[in-house]
């Protein structure tokens, strides 16, 4: 699924530099997030009921090398180039300029516990102090927040996969009751709740388990084993479409239910038509990087905007997006080799990083 996961990851980029090739993507960023929290419900369903099912403590570690290495990176290339533009311009860049306003002790601790190992960083974009500098403000790398909320998934996934699958769709109720109760008690208007706050994401993670179940159910017919292939890949372009395309057509509301579950119900398909496809398995590997680096590069771009006009800022961001991930991604990989744990999987599933 990485042609997915890549498009994706790019409709969060033109979320925050703005349309490129003339197109906006959809849903603000939004949708794209949640999509991903989807992909990653399916994926760990799949792992830990194959690769990992015997192997927890390997599903932890795997988990830590695929994010935090690339995370790490990232945030020492932004702690030293925007520390150097601090010494030669006198002033810093991205969040070191709320470290070098903010007096307060408690958020300092919390932003810097916060940017080292992720977590917390979810809860930043909920609570601040408005009078000083809000706490998520002092986070170097902002789509981390994301990040959080899918560790504490893992964390909590292979204990939710041993459950009954009853017992899953309460879970999956319940997710929706939360939901339903941030919406109705804002008066009926989206907030910021519904996407910070992590239990209300897992409606999406259990979606996405569930659409494991379907695959495992599906799987033993002769003509899913014919037809997925094919259908797969329709359903791929159909997404990538509907990603690409959403503002123009005008065919989806944001947040349309109907979108997550047409995903939901594609995701058996699109995962068999595109779990032994070399070309696919290499895009996948830059979703996670590209989602992470066009912030860090977002956060250190003031001082370019005396040299690329403003009409080129979003292709000036994807470059320099891609370039950077290209050399986290190299360093990964030997990273990824000398520390690989486990036996190999059977798809592309022990490649997966999120990227939202």
């Amino acid at each position: 699924m990485g042609i997915l996961r890549l498009v994706l990851a790019l409709s969060v980029i033109a979320a925050h530099v703005g349309p490129f090739f003339g197109l906006s993507f959809f849903g603000n960023g939004v949708m794209a997030v949640e999509t991903f929290y989807l992909i990653s419900g399916f994926y760990m369903a799949l792992v830990l009921t194959t690769r990992y099912q015997t192997h927890q403590r390997d599903f932890y570690f795997n988990r830590f090398l695929r994010l935090f290495p690339v995370y790490w990176m990232l945030l020492a290339f932004f702690l030293v180039v925007s520390s150097v533009y601090w010494l030669v311009a006198g002033h810093p860049l991205g969040a070191l300029v709320a470290w070098a306003a903010s007096d307060s002790i408690p958020s300092r601790l919390w932003a810097g516990a916060s940017n080292l190992v992720i977590l917390g960083s979810d809860w930043a974009e909920l609570v601040g102090n408005p009078q000083v500098s809000h706490v998520n403000q002092l986070i170097a790398i902002q789509p981390a927040w994301s990040i959080a909320i899918e560790i504490l998934f893992y964390i909590f996934a292979p204990f939710v996969l041993r459950l009954r699958l009853g017992t899953q769709a309460g879970l999956f109720v319940a997710a929706v009751i939360i939901r339903c109760a941030i919406w109705f008690g804002f008066g009926g208007h989206w907030s910021a709740w519904l996407y910070y706050f992590a239990p209300a994401t897992w409606v999406f993670f259990m979606g996405g388990i569930f659409a494991y179940h379907l695959l495992t159910r599906l799987e033993p017919l002769p003509q899913f084993a014919k037809w997925a292939g094919p259908i797969g890949w329709i359903l791929t372009a159909v997404t990538v479409g509907a990603v690409l395309f959403y503002s123009a057509a005008g065919l989806l509301r944001f947040q349309d239910w109907r979108y997550y579950a047409f995903i939901g119900l594609a995701l058996p398909f699109i995962f068999t038509a595109s779990k032994r496809n070399r070309v696919d398995g290499s895009l996948a590997a830059w979703s996670y990087p590209v989602y992470l680096a066009h912030a860090v590069i977002l956060t250190l771009y003031a001082p370019l905007r005396h040299f690329v006009p403003g009409e080129f800022k979003a292709y000036a961001v994807l470059i320099l997006t891609f370039a950077l991930s290209a050399i986290v991604i190299h360093f990964d990989r030997k990273l990824q080799h000398r520390f690989k744990v486990g036996v190999r999987p059977p798809s592309q599933a022990s490649n997966y990083r999120p990227t939202a």
